[in-house]
């Protein structure tokens, strides 16, 4: 049963002849679906809203903004950016947070929102009327809103209009947080034309009108980052207000209700893309796709579309016999496409010879990576570099949400804080998300080889979130597992409830054999992060190196940074050892082969530093090696040119 309703019909709001208008309040709540004290207070808040709204006498419209913490909230991460900016304007720093017409109450709980408060302020009247409706396009992908506003009572001052578009309910069949929540209200799920609103005139005189028109696509995968995100298309109203920029007063509100959609229509989409894989190695590839009927109606017929890259599209008829909510599969033909990153975009059209009348449902995208020719061992990456995935990298992140991301506020073994996080802390208990080294060749190798990199990770109590390294020898068919943490096993730091940002001394070296693969000319390694709902998981210093012996030894040792880097021209490999060894430094391209070599001979315990001159190297990436009698270290450099 719904808790809160919108308004029978939509609401405006005029005085006679200029004369002061009836005031519509506006409650906007900050509030999370993984916030214990929201949970404990939102029943109480909602029974208040809902008794002054529609059928009774409505004395007040509302605004949810979930916001990023203190946990998991699905419907944060689909429009983070524009809570933020209304978090920012308020100065929000906890949750469950109200502002009440802006500044009536103010960085306030819930339980100060009374009767009493409500009947005060619908009874202080307004300087303004507004007149507020919505329409959607033929498709249903796009919002048209028209907001008359008329001034009543002269007026000034630094004044915005923002407007909202909210979904007026929200069912989950299980709680999405950790906070038992399943209903949500009035929850904002974009802003036009955007969070910051727009500007209006600083006078106003009685009877001065300004109309604004405005339009944006409802969330779907096409301008916003979080694919199709409406629940339900007939939930969708809008609530506008004006507000004094400054003191952050609200002037006034309105509100335009859902619009009830036909409910004979045809609406059928793809719901997932299992083929191709995440990674492979052929240039071929069979999308393989699940279709899904939504429409109250059987689907007998439609048109499965794909296209890659936003090239040209592929289109297959399809026919059967689905009934509501009913899924196939379907797969396309073979097709050929290149080596590197693709984005596979798929949907349907034409649904029993009709048009299809809501089309955020119909599509689905998918990223996938062909891997090249193997490269030569080895291979170090420290993630010092900007636009993560790089080449010949690949990610897998199936929720199209939290995934391995690059960092670069870490402590660690050297002072740039750079790193890969998954963010254990946001995500769902479950998640799984994976990385891609890329392919490499090793059969060149003649000594013993390891996998090695450096992990930070800390419970939020007592949390498995877990960390596996698996290795694949033919291209992602099957994999095998090379390391296995977890929970305790895998912590570097103690327990704590705030977001986990490692130290330099909270860092661990692991390591793995792979003597067994030295042989295979195409070796794959995949780290995989799944999540337990616990805290931050960090990866870093990546080297995959066939003739690494004396890891601990090397590493207690002597240590190499090179800078600057990346570099054009000249760079400086400054080098450290605490006892007297022989040293000898090289510099590899991506394909193993050796653009650079200096033998130092035996050095005295310091720092000693080596210059390179990278004049005849071309751009790209290259393995700065130092090898002493203890072993070896690798770090990767890039020439820009």
């Amino acid at each position: 049963m719904k808790k809160i309703t919108f308004l029978a019909s939509m609401l405006a709001f005029t005085g006679a002849s200029f004369a002061q208008s009836q005031r519509l309040p506006l409650l906007e709540e900050f509030t999370q679906a993984s916030c214990g004290p929201c949970a404990a207070a939102n029943p109480a808040l909602n029974t208040l809203l809902s008794a002054n709204a529609a059928p009774n006498t409505v004395k007040t419209v509302s605004i949810k903004y979930q916001t990023s913490w203190p946990g998991v909230d699905p419907m944060n991460a689909q429009n983070a950016s524009e809570v933020a900016t209304r978090v920012t304007y308020y100065g929000v720093t906890g949750v469950p947070d109200i502002e009440f017409d802006g500044t009536v109450i103010s960085g306030g709980a819930p339980g100060q929102l009374t009767q009493t408060v409500i009947n005060n302020e619908y009874a202080a009247t307004s300087p303004f009327t507004i007149n507020l409706s919505h329409s959607f396009s033929a498709d249903y992908d796009s919002v048209f809103v028209t907001m008359d506003i008329t001034c009543t009572q002269a007026v000034s001052g630094p004044l915005k209009a923002h407007v909202a578009i909210v979904e007026r309910e929200i069912n989950f069949a299980t709680a999405p947080g950790s906070n038992g929540e399943k209903d949500f209200y009035s929850v904002m799920r974009k802003m036009l034309p955007n969070a910051s609103g727009t500007t209006l005139a600083t006078s106003w005189t009685v009877g001065q009108t300004q109309t604004l028109n405005l339009a944006g696509p409802i969330p779907s995968e096409y301008g916003l980052p979080v694919p199709g995100y409406i629940y339900n298309l007939n939930e969708l109203g809008v609530i506008a207000f004006i507000q004094d920029n400054t003191s952050k007063n609200v002037k006034q509100a309105a509100i335009s209700n859902p619009i009830i959609l036909p409910a004979s229509t045809e609406d059928a989409g793809v719901t997932t893309i299992s083929a191709p894989a995440a990674v492979q190695c052929n240039t071929s590839i069979t999308p393989v796709v699940t279709i899904k009927n939504f429409s109250a109606n059987t689907l007998t017929s439609c048109n499965v579309n794909y296209q890659i890259d936003g090239g040209a599209v592929v289109t297959m008829p399809w026919t059967g016999s689905l009934a509501t909510n009913a899924t196939a599969t379907f797969t396309f033909p073979t097709a050929t496409t290149t080596v590197g990153t693709h984005t596979l975009l798929s949907w349907t059209s034409e649904p029993n010879g009709n048009s299809d009348w809501f089309l955020n449902n119909s599509r689905k995208s998918k990223k996938f990576s062909i891997f090249g020719t193997p490269a030569a061992a080895p291979l170090a990456e420290g993630f010092s570099a900007a636009g993560w995935p790089y080449a010949g990298w690949a990610l897998d992140n199936p929720d199209n949400a939290y995934a391995w991301e690059r960092i670069t506020n870490a402590g660690g073994f050297s002072s740039t804080g750079q790193a890969l996080r998954m963010n254990f802390f946001n995500s769902p208990s479950g998640q799984i998300d994976d990385f891609y080294a890329p392919a490499m060749d090793l059969t060149t190798a003649n000594n013993a080889g390891y996998l090695y990199f450096d992990v930070a990770y800390a419970q939020y109590q007592a949390e498995n979130d877990r960390l596996q390294v698996h290795v694949s020898t033919n291209c992602g068919t099957t994999w095998t597992q090379l390391y296995n943490k977890q929970g305790t096993a895998l912590k570097t730091a103690p327990a704590q409830t705030a977001n986990f940002t490692p130290t330099a001394a909270q860092w661990r070296k692991d390591s793995v054999s792979i003597n067994t693969y030295l042989n295979n000319s195409n070796v794959i390694f995949r780290f995989r992060g799944t999540s337990n709902y616990g805290n931050n998981l960090f990866v870093d210093n990546i080297n995959i190196n066939t003739t690494m012996v004396g890891i601990e030894e090397i590493n207690n040792t002597a240590s190499m940074d090179v800078y600057p880097n990346p570099f054009s021209s000249n760079t400086t490999i400054e080098v450290n050892i605490t006892e007297n060894q022989n040293v000898k430094v090289d510099v590899y391209n991506v394909v193993g082969q050796n653009v650079f070599s200096v033998n130092k001979g035996t050095l005295s315990s310091g720092e000693h530093k080596i210059a390179l001159n990278a004049e005849e190297l071309p751009s790209g990436m290259y393995f700065v090696t130092l090898t002493t009698e203890k072993g070896r270290i690798t770090k990767r450099v890039s020439v820009t040119k």
